[in-house]
Parts: structure tokens; C-alpha cells; sequence
């Protein structure tokens, strides 16, 4: 079956492909958009990228410290 440290490095992998869209956003998509229910302007595309980028760092740090399944 699956280690914790195998579904963490899942979930920093997943947190990674978000943070990246945010940063497609900023260089390719012209914001604001409207989504109907959320506005995405400039400055909370900025705040994305910054919150994902540290969630998936601090990911990627607990499953380092975890220990690998032999």
C-alpha cells in the first residue's frame, strides 16, 4: 500500500500544478476574470502564487524528513 511520505509528495506534486496555473495566469491570461462566483484580479493572483508556493515547500520539507518505506 501507500506510505504518508507517498501521498505527501502526491500532494506537494498537486499544490506544485497549482501554483503553477497561478503563474500561467500571470504571464499569459489577462486578468481580472470573472468566474461567476469569484473575481481573480492581479493582486489575489499574487497572493496565490505566494500562499501555494509555501504550502507546497512546506510539503515537500515533511515528506523529506519522513522516513522512505523500504
Amino acid at each position: 500500500m501507500f506510505s504518508l511520505r507517498d501521498l505527501i509528495i502526491f500532494l506537494a506534486g498537486a499544490e506544485f500544478w497549482h501554483t503553477f496555473t497561478h503563474i500561467f495566469f500571470a504571464f499569459f491570461v489577462s486578468l481580472p476574470i470573472d468566474f461567476n462566483f469569484y473575481v481573480l484580479t492581479p493582486t489575489k493572483n499574487f497572493w496565490g502564487i505566494i500562499i501555494n508556493g509555501i504550502i507546497t515547500i512546506i510539503l515537500l520539507w515533511w515528506a523529506k524528513r519522513l522516513t522512505k518505506k523500504r
